[in-house]
């Protein structure tokens, strides 16, 4: 694991503007996509806690094979909007996690966590913190083939989106999580018009 910085977050995004539509792109306010296609799932956490560990598994990989994991970057990217003594115990958590890699930044400095393709239950664990803790953040998985096909963002109001970036994705993955009873569900106005900017497309 290597833990970033936010400009160093916004360094590694930066190839990926350069590259039009058929990628993922980032500013200010988070990713997004311009392809013409691109669509939001929403998804509810698990009624019952004890399968979290299975979601936050399932979602992160959906569409893909573990073993075509070939790396990842979390970005923590809003946070406080609860209890600071509750999601202070999460910043520690955080932090152990830096120590122990390594890399004893403070929550607060090391916003981004990229990760290698032999650490998928790393990212697995580290992303559900933001899911615990309630912190606005995206979740950006490369693969061994097909590597911009879709982005997490999860959100302090407890709902992750899956943004697909074209048709064909977004209708397998929504079957997939329909057999596995998760109750996917088109994402809201407020959230395509966020991570589906097709209108800014580059020509």
């Amino acid at each position: 694991m290597n833990v970033l910085s936010a400009g160093e977050v916004t360094q590694w995004f930066q190839p990926f503007d350069e590259l039009g539509s058929d990628y993922v792109h980032a500013d200010k306010d988070g990713l997004f996509f311009t392809h013409p296609e691109a669509a939001c799932i929403d998804l509810e956490y698990p009624a019952k806690l004890e399968r979290l560990p299975f979601f936050a598994h399932c979602v992160p990989t959906i569409g893909y094979e573990d073993q075509h994991f070939n790396g990842a970057l979390i970005w923590f990217h809003n946070w406080g909007v609860w209890n600071l003594f509750d999601e202070g115990i999460g910043y520690r958590i955080v932090e152990k996690m830096n120590a122990a890699a390594g890399q004893p930044k403070s929550f607060e400095v090391g916003l981004g966590h990229q990760f290698r393709a032999d650490e998928l239950p790393d990212a697995i664990g580290m992303l559900l913190q933001p899911m615990i803790f309630a912190w606005d953040s995206y979740y950006l998985p490369i693969w061994s083939y097909g590597t911009s096909e879709f982005f997490l963002h999860i959100s302090h109001d407890s709902t992750v989106s899956i943004v697909a970036r074209t048709k064909a994705f977004h209708d397998r993955v929504f079957q997939r999580l329909e057999e596995l009873h998760l109750n996917p569900k088109a994402g809201n106005d407020r959230r395509t018009d966020r991570f589906c900017r097709r209108s800014t497309a580059k020509t």
